[in-house]
This record gives C-alpha cells, structure tokens and sequence, in this order.
C-alpha cells in the first residue's frame, strides 16, 4: 500500500532514492515495529495527534497511538508513547492550505518530510532555518541592531536614573536585548562565511 507523505524523526540526510528504499522496508514489515527502519520518538506521536486534531478526515497510517485527552495539545503534558513514521494519503479534498498544515507541523517537531509523489525528502525546520539566514541582511540586520542599540540605550538610562530596583529590571532587559543583538550578528556572520566558502 503506498500512500503519498510520509513523516518521520530519523534517519536524516537521506536523499530521494534512499527514502523510498526506507518507505518500502517499512511497508513490507507488515506492521512489526522491530523491523521499522524508522527511528521512535515523542515527536511522531505528538505529530500524529496534533494532525488528527487538525485534519480529521487525513487517512493516515502509524504505529502512534491516538491521544484520548479532550484537553487541546499544548495543555496535555504526559509525553505520548514514542511512534516512528506517519504515512498520509492525499485524497481529492486535500488542498494547499492542508499541505502547508503538514509541513507547519513536519518543522514545529522537527520532522523529515518524505513526498513520495514528487520523490523529494524535505526537512522543513531546517528548510526555515536556511531561509531566515539567507534573508537575514540586510531587513533582520537592521531589526537586530535597533533591538541591541535600544536595549544599550535602555540600560544606560536606567543605570544614570538609579531608580531602585526599576532601574535594575530595566538594566537586565536591556542589557539582555545588547547581548541577544550581538549574538545574532555573530552567528549570523558566521553563517554567511560558511554560505561564501561554499560557493567559492
């Protein structure tokens, strides 16, 4: 039986051909989680239950078991058993808006998303990751240095003020913006070597 999505938290780094070997070693399992090459995880399972919460009528196969609180997902707090692949069929009905849904729930548990129709492995944290650092200068840049410029501008305030104990969350929050500020722009700096000496 094939289906068209497949999600899953490991193995990574797979290309398409690779995938597909994974997908259909799991399919010939008959169900057997020992023989799954898919490794378990909390964030299958959780994938799984927000995807039924949010997209009912998605046939779906997993060995996730499905959650029987009423509570909404993010007031549940008792971690699910660990489950390894979740395999979705598109049916007619399926549109764009339920696509993206996947994929906006594929990155927010950081989970390989395995598109057998279009034979292409996505891992769509990383996918926004790499474009939030691609489009970083110059708009983020400049976003980054008025909160690191604000934040010293506020604690230097608050610091010549002396109110008591105002004075002093204000030096934290400000002195935390600077700090956070900088940080970006380290890593971001580093990320944009690390894009130039590949090209190069």
């Amino acid at each position: 039986m094939t289906f068209d999505l497949y999600v899953w938290k490991g193995p990574r780094d797979l290309d398409a051909s690779a995938a597909d070997e994974l997908v259909k070693g799991w399919s010939g399992a008959a169900d057997e989680s020992a023989a799954s090459p898919f490794e378990p995880s909390t964030d299958v399972a959780w994938f799984y239950r927000e995807l039924m919460k949010d997209e009912p009528s998605l046939e779906v196969v997993t060995d996730a078991s499905p959650g029987t609180s009423r509570l909404p997902i993010w007031l549940q707090t008792e971690d699910p058993p660990p489950a390894q692949v979740v395999a979705m069929r598109l049916g007619p009905a399926t549109g764009h808006e339920d696509i993206t849904a996947i994929g906006s729930l594929a990155a927010k548990y950081d989970l390989v998303l395995f598109d057998a129709r279009h034979a292409r492995v996505r891992e769509p944290l990383a996918e926004m990751a790499e474009y939030a650092s691609a489009t970083f200068w110059w708009r983020g840049a400049t976003q980054a240095a008025i909160a690191g410029g604000g934040g010293a501008a506020l604690a230097v305030v608050a610091y010549v003020l002396s109110i008591p104990l105002l004075s002093g969350v204000l030096i934290l929050v400000g002195g935390f913006l600077f700090v956070m500020a900088v940080f970006t722009f380290v890593h971001e700096g580093r990320q944009a070597l690390g894009r130039t000496g590949r090209q190069t």
